[in-house]
């Protein structure tokens, strides 16, 4: 009898031991999925102007090239604004992608609006690499006018100036989904549940 029972004790405590192993596997794959997957979209926020609201308009600007800015109103491609902090590591670790889409994207033109010191700003750009590819502007007044809170905060306009999409963009993956919400006329995931709950 006691070899039985020393016997279904080491059985028992190998079956134990399996059982850990595979969920300590288990939680590892899960992590694994989820850090492919990404994020899905830019999460939208309902402070500033709405959604295919005309968004506010500036002129005058001069980003880092010396070159005259516009944000908003009326132009002949679609706008991504994306407001930056130079403090902000993880807006930083976005701008590769963001120089890649501006060369790629022949149809957008995409404005870095910062808010910071002049000697942030120049710190921020010795390490960038930003060409002219793109634009990068000191206008605190812009994010002050998007009522923008937090960054990366992305804020896609259309040829018109209106809001297309708008969103937090701590991934390429939630910056591209601004140009979905422009192409597909969806702003954001919650709009798109919606309409699939009234259809």
């Amino acid at each position: 009898m006691t070899n039985f029972l020393v016997v279904a004790v080491a059985v028992l405590t190998v079956a134990v031991a399996l059982l850990f192993l595979m969920t300590l596997a288990l939680a590892r794959e899960i992590g694994r999925v989820q850090v492919r997957l990404g994020p899905l979209g830019a999460r939208m926020m309902d402070t500033g102007p709405k959604v295919d609201q005309a968004g506010p308009s500036f002129a005058g600007l001069v980003d880092h090239a010396g070159r005259s800015v516009r944000v908003g109103g009326h132009r002949d491609r679609a706008q991504l604004l994306m407001f930056t902090a130079p403090s902000c590591s993880t807006c930083k670790s976005l701008l590769p992608g963001l120089r890649a889409m501006a060369r790629a994207e022949s149809d957008l033109d995409v404005v870095i609006i910062s808010d910071g010191t002049p000697e942030e700003h120049r710190e921020f750009l010795a390490g960038s690499n930003i060409g002219t590819e793109l634009s990068y502007v000191d206008a605190r007044d812009v994010g002050i006018a998007y009522q923008v809170g937090t960054t990366p905060y992305g804020v896609i306009l259309d040829e018109h100036g209106k809001i297309r999409g708008k969103g937090l963009t701590n991934h390429m993956a939630q910056v591209e989904s601004l140009l979905n919400a422009l192409e597909s006329g969806t702003p954001s995931l919650q709009h798109l549940h919606a309409q699939a709950k009234s259809a």
